[in-house]
């Protein structure tokens, strides 16, 4: 009988730290590549000293969750083991037509994540779409193709899923294609007609999540993201033929 009970053990301060920004990684309170506030203000925000705050970000640097930027501040880590990646992108070098491929791989996340979107979609993850689509027009104004603001519109999507790892899986997916794609997409969004028909596929899905509609948020997604794979291969069917 004695067997079934464990001592109990008094938590460390540094070790609810760690467990409550965990919680809020996971949960996808904190978003990857997000920088967490400032030192002082945790203090404040956590009620403990600064000693119990240091030992806890230095644990989940450890573990993996944060990363740790002298003079820049404390950022939240993808959760995306950068090191397998790496043999990815050289043959990505190699033979840029694979980002085709890559881009499906991205179709088919993010068709998930508007259905899962209008399925579970709070006021919170709304306010955010929203924002990233306010901030997309107003570059788009300026005829500029801004590739953070249009990531920032999917990865709301992505978060508003409540899915931790699609949210991480398709935030390592920008990071690592953002070098081959960004070129790409500035080349053939950056007019006036095209930047405003990305804005309006992107208002028609957010209206499609906030209505709750799951098979037309999903629709739409698939529809926005199409055309852009599309440009894609013929980008690269064009760069081949040039090189023949």
């Amino acid at each position: 009988m004695d067997a079934v009970f464990k001592e109990v053990k008094v938590e460390k301060v540094s070790d609810k730290i760690v467990n409550q920004l965990i919680d809020l990684i996971t949960e996808g309170k904190l978003l990857p590549g997000e920088k967490l506030p400032s030192e002082r203000r945790l203090t404040d925000l956590f009620g403990v000293g600064r000693s119990s705050l240091r030992e806890a970000l230095n644990t989940l640097e450890t573990l993996g969750f944060i990363e740790i930027k002298k003079r820049k501040g404390n950022y939240v880590k993808n959760m995306d083991g950068a090191v397998a990646l790496n043999p990815l992108k050289k043959i990505m070098q190699v033979d840029q037509k694979r980002i085709v491929e890559l881009y499906e791989v991205r179709r088919s996340i993010e068709q998930s994540s508007a259905r899962e979107a209008a399925e579970n979609r709070t006021g919170e993850d709304l306010a955010a779409m929203h924002k990233a689509l306010h901030l997309f027009n107003h570059s788009a104004e300026k005829l500029v193709f801004s590739w953070d603001d249009e990531i920032a519109f999917h990865l709301a999507i992505a978060r508003a899923s409540h899915n931790f790892l699609r949210l991480h899986t398709l935030k390592s997916i920008f990071d690592f294609a953002r070098e081959f794609l960004e070129p790409v997409l500035h080349g053939f969004i950056c007019s006036e007609e095209r930047m405003n028909t990305v804005f309006s596929q992107h208002t028609a899905i957010y209206e499609a999540i906030e209505a709750q509609d799951k098979d037309l948020s999903r629709h739409l997604m698939r529809e926005h993201l199409f055309g852009t794979n599309k440009k894609l291969s013929d980008f690269f069917q064009e760069k081949k033929m040039r090189l023949l």
